[in-house]
């Protein structure tokens, strides 16, 4: 498949909190996105975090791997990181309309996409 892409999401953890983000739709989300050509995914995702949230983080270790189809075509390989929160105030890029900061252990009862 000559579609493929790698994907990268953060868990960005504050203070015992989590970062969500909520997109237009309404769904929630975590920071992330593609990883792009000639990327570590350990850059994609600080470049990801911070582009989202304006937020700078540490990259610690991985706790999920995921994939689905974006489109009939596009397969998505994915992997989900636990980041640190290290500094900076959450500024919004345009993908997300609004976030929260949501307790570790409410984190499987919230209904990400």
């Amino acid at each position: 498949m000559n579609n493929l892409w790698d994907g990268v999401k953060g868990i960005v953890k504050k203070d015992d909190l989590i970062l969500v983000l909520v997109k237009h739709d309404g769904t929630l989300d975590l920071p992330g996105g593609r990883v792009e050509n000639e990327e570590t995914i350990q850059l994609a995702l600080r470049r990801e975090i911070s582009e989202e949230t304006g937020l700078r983080v540490e990259i610690n270790d991985p706790v999920e791997q995921w994939s689905f189809y974006k489109a009939s075509d596009r397969l998505i390989n994915g992997i989900t990181f636990e980041c640190s929160y290290l500094g900076g105030n959450v500024n919004l890029s345009h993908e997300h309309k609004h976030y929260f900061w949501a307790e570790k252990d409410s984190l499987d009862s919230l209904n990400f996409n």
